[in-house]
């Protein structure tokens, strides 16, 4: 394999007379000021385009549902006991008093995700310096412009979910463990940040096993005696690193078993998210073959490093990182029960920084040949033509011109001005966010799988009649049942909000006369699609504006027949909302 040296070969130009670009060059060593003017430009590129598409890139329904626990949390409700969530409480409660700063607009997704932004580059200066301790600063820097604008990590590492909190973490708790020399102090603070992955997410279990796996072959593989480390000094650290990791998690257990909340905290936390044969269709039972085919490849791949690399310390490290990142993504696909493209956040910094040195290494020796394209190579290296490609396939396939943001923009402000704070909402994952969920369960897809199987109830039709809600969402996957009450109750107003109502259908025999069936009790009103007045009789006595409607049947009789009427919230009639239906012209025959 062919890898950058980790000594710089660049000459440093006279003093005084050194233009920034080289200066630049000779700090990274850099061939020339053509190749950091390159790094800085792609580098600016990156960060431009991670800006623009913070503001234009589609909310996932995550990023909803994680702001709405936070919204709750500033609130004074408590988390597993009030809202459902599937995460350690971490993010959440870290993010909650900036939320309260903030207050319920419309934008919060957007505030959120620029909040977050310092996180990913923390992950950037992590990856830098991993990338330097392997290599160079060279490779270091190569390694955050290609990770930056590879596509897919491109897109999630700005999303505003606990992922993104979770991933620099990750990468501080390595960059800790391999920047200097193994001390106690440094293993305790690497164990104190892995920790705090935990309390992010349960998902860190297989980043725990990926160094528990990784160091000792690394160590294996190139020799205690090599690094010049004593048994005793590595159980001081080991001792120390796994003491730490339980403080974080330990500290928030606690609380929320004094706090009443333990049983919650338990079954959301650990309970929930294990349920077998949860994803058989994507992750198919043959694909545990795949770890033990292809791990022993990486542990030989590893002792290649190590051969190839003459200094102990670097071997050691390059191998390490070799060795998570050739655990973790086998591991995942062989033995995680449920795959998503977030599960890959703390893969691709570190898989990127072995990338850079490998290409910087290809591209060096490309360029000692008489061929066309070594000219080129002599002035920018290899990893600036792949990341410019990068940036196209960016360009190619999220268009900076179409915002797929503004959705969730006008759902939230439709909400705001539709709802009072005490309204209840019955929504899939906190879509609303600012409103309370009358449905315990958020229906992600371990909670989808649960309903189907009937381990959850589905009552979200008998908690909208009991909490009076009168407004829902279905932005997303909803259990048949509760799909069906939605239908059958609740009228489209636009911007993907549903109000309580029916369209009133006359009788077959008296066009007049029209029955109809409450469910939510709530006050109504009848309004006509031409805006006319409507008049007639509602159970008996004149109708002459918003009335309170208990469940059951109900009559009104109209005292002119051949208006289109519907029964809705006086509240969204208030507020000029209509049907979607009355708000477009009738389709003529």
């Amino acid at each position: 394999m062919a890898l950058e040296s980790t000594i710089s070969t660049s000459q440093p130009a006279s003093s005084g007379r050194r233009s920034l670009a080289q200066r630049g060059a000779d700090y990274f060593g850099m061939f020339g000021s053509a190749e950091f003017m390159a790094a800085a430009g792609l580098f600016a590129l990156m960060v431009v385009l991670k800006l623009v598409n913070i503001t234009r890139y589609r909310f996932d329904s995550d990023e909803s549902q994680h702001m709405h626990v936070i919204w709750a949390w500033a609130r004074g409700f408590v988390q597993y006991r009030d809202v459902f969530d599937n995460h350690m409480p971490l993010f959440q409660i870290t993010l909650a008093p900036i939320f309260g700063l903030i207050g319920d607009r419309a934008t919060i997704l957007y505030w959120m995700r620029l909040i977050l932004l310092p996180m990913y580059f923390v992950g950037a200066w992590c990856t830098y310096r991993i990338g330097e301790s392997l290599f160079s600063r060279r490779a270091g820097i190569w390694a955050v412009i290609l990770a930056g604008l590879y596509t897919l990590y491109h897109f999630i590492s700005f999303e505003f979910r606990t992922d993104n909190l979770w991933a620099p973490l990750w990468l501080l708790c390595i960059m800790t463990l391999i920047s200097r020399p193994l001390t106690v102090p440094r293993a305790l603070i690497g164990g104190l940040l892995l920790g705090f992955c935990f309390s992010v997410s349960m998902k860190s279990i297989l980043l725990l096993l990926a160094l528990l796996v990784g160091a000792p072959i690394a160590l294996f593989l190139v020799g205690r005696k090599q690094l010049g480390q004593s048994w005793t000094h590595l159980a001081r650290c080991t001792a120390a690193f796994f003491a730490a990791i339980l403080l974080a998690p330990g500290a928030i257990a606690a609380a929320f078993a004094l706090a009443g909340v333990w049983r919650e905290f338990r079954y959301c936390n650990f309970e929930h998210n294990i349920l077998p044969h949860l994803n058989a269709k994507n992750h198919p039972v043959w694909w545990i073959i795949v770890f033990p085919v292809v791990f022993p490849f990486a542990i030989y791949a590893a002792r290649l490093i190590v051969r190839a690399t003459p200094e102990p310390a670097v071997a050691f490290r390059r191998a390490f990182i070799f060795l998570i990142c050739g655990f973790y993504v086998p591991a995942l696909r062989s033995f995680w029960n449920f795959l998503i493209r977030q599960d890959y956040l703390p893969y691709y910094p570190l898989a990127f920084v072995l990338v850079s040195g490998v290409l910087l290494g290809v591209s060096s020796r490309l360029a000692k040949y008489d061929l066309h394209v070594s000219r080129y190579l002599r002035r920018v290296p290899l990893p600036a033509f792949v990341a410019l490609a990068e940036f196209f396939l960016i360009i190619a396939t999220r268009p900076l011109w179409i915002d797929r943001a503004q959705i969730e923009t006008n759902l939230l402000r439709g909400v705001l001005k539709l709802t009072d704070p005490s309204d209840y909402v019955l929504d899939c994952k906190g879509e609303t966010i600012f409103r309370q969920r009358c449905f315990w369960p958020v229906t992600e897809s371990i909670m989808m799988e649960r309903l189907n199987r009937g381990l959850v109830a589905d009552n979200a039709a008998e908690r909208a009649v009991e909490t009076h809600t009168c407004v829902a969402v279905m932005k997303g996957r909803m259990p048949i049942h509760a799909k069906k009450f939605i239908w059958e109750n609740y009228i489209p107003v636009g911007d993907d909000l549903r109000v309580v109502g029916k369209f009133l259908k006359p009788s077959a025999a008296d066009s007049t006369r029209m029955d109809f069936e409450v469910v939510i009790p709530a006050a109504y009103k009848i309004i006509a699609r031409d805006d006319g007045q409507v008049k007639g009789m509602l159970d008996g006595t004149p109708y002459d504006g918003a009335r309170f409607l208990t469940p059951g049947r109900h009559t009104f009789v109209q005292t002119a027949s051949g208006t289109e009427l519907v029964l809705l919230w006086a509240q969204a009639v208030d507020r000029n909302f209509i049907p979607e239906k009355f708000s477009h012209p009738r389709a003529k025959g």
